[in-house]
């Protein structure tokens, strides 16, 4: 009887302790009253600046740190936008190495903020700092919820809402769209060695490529076999296939990129519309996420920064960054249709698959399917 009972108090003193962690669950959130909320400006304006790191993932930065500073004209916005998140990830470690503590917010892709800080515990929860009503407010967010790729749903925050199919584009030229049902009308045989299709490096991930590995309507045997069965002409260079593409060289793409900029500037491309096909639509941030530094130098200009990034007026900056991008929005709910592109608009009658998933992303698995496809049958 008295094994039975330690037993019964040491289960429950464990479960009490894991209930309790901060790690197993998100903080939870509490709106700053108006007061509270001028004070922590005024804390951040004594402060005098806030340090932000950027991917050009995010599009026209200076308009975000102009409207930002519009906004807040004592709090300055010390904005570094350059490259990839490998360019700039080197530059944040070097800082940090030579203890440099710098930056107090990264925007970049969800994934790359993942392996690279969160995985090199050099970030702070964000869902603390986020206070203001128009933030906290969950029902201003698609689905009711704030939306982390982290596991315990607290360090690396999801902003963008971006529209995904699967990655075929087409010469309008070459091939009618209103023929095209579903994905699978895309890999029959009258199509065999008339595709382009990106060589994915050993070091490259996609979450368009992702999308359609796991997606049960396609997953691999689709990628096999497009890139199997379809014999397609491989390239390397992003621009390259969007090149071939414009030019007539092949009917059909596959993982050509910026083919709605081409499309803008009156070229013959288009790329395949996820609402025309029975396919379910894919819903990801592919490249709009954010995370705090720890040791950051500015906390009140940092949760001012954060708060207004995620408000209506911040997203509403992120999507004008964002005019080329024709299906890129925000997962708030309450952003003007008027300034969305149809293709970023999201749809009460669809279903979609979300795609930023802890247990997806890890690239590996694809990249040894993509190996064993590039072996001789």
């Amino acid at each position: 009887m008295m094994i039975k009972f330690f037993s019964c108090y040491f289960l429950c003193t464990l479960m009490l302790a894991f209930l309790s962690t901060d790690f197993a669950f998100p903080a939870e959130l509490r709106s700053a009253t108006p007061q509270e909320w001028d004070a922590i400006v005024k804390r951040a304006e004594e402060e005098g600046q806030v340090s932000v790191y950027a991917t050009d993932s995010i599009g026209n930065a200076q308009m975000i740190w102009a409207a930002f500073q519009k906004r807040y004209p004592k709090i300055k916005l010390s904005g570094t936008s350059m490259g990839r998140g490998s360019d700039l990830f080197p530059k944040l470690f070097a800082e940090r190495r030579a203890g440099k503590f710098l930056t107090d917010v990264f925007l970049g892709a969800p994934t790359a903020l993942y392996q690279n800080l969160y995985r090199g515990k050099i970030i702070e929860p964000v869902a603390p700092m986020l206070v203001h009503p128009g933030v906290a407010d969950l029902s201003k967010w698609w689905m009711g919820k704030h939306h982390y790729i982290d596991p315990e749903n607290q360090f690396v925050f999801m902003y963008e809402s971006a529209l995904y199919g699967p990655p075929i584009s087409f010469n309008t030229n070459l091939v009618n769209e209103k023929e095209i049902k579903s994905a699978w009308d895309l890999v029959q045989p009258q199509w065999k060695g008339k595709y382009a299709a990106l060589q994915v490096g050993a070091n490259q991930g996609s979450t368009a490529l992702t999308y359609v590995f796991y997606h049960p309507q396609l997953g691999p045997k689709f990628i096999e076999r497009l890139y199997r069965d379809m014999e397609p002409t491989m390239f390397r260079e992003l621009r390259q296939g969007t090149d071939w593409l414009s030019q007539g060289k092949f009917p059909l793409c596959f993982m050509c990129r910026r083919v709605d900029r081409a499309a803008m500037q009156g070229l013959p491309v288009a790329e395949l519309n996820p609402y025309q096909i029975e396919e379910k639509p894919g819903l990801g941030s592919g490249s709009g996420a954010l995370a705090l530094m720890n040791r950051h130098p500015n906390p009140n200009g940092a949760k001012v920064f954060l708060n207004w990034f995620l408000s209506l007026e911040g997203q509403i900056a992120f999507r004008q960054a964002n005019t080329d991008e024709l299906r890129v929005g925000s997962l708030r709910e309450d952003l003007p249709q008027e300034i969305l592109p149809p293709l970023a608009r999201r749809r009460k009658d669809k279903d979609y698959l979300w795609i930023n998933r802890p247990e997806w992303m890890d690239f590996k698995p694809i990249h040894n399917f993509l190996d064993e496809l590039r072996k001789p049958r």
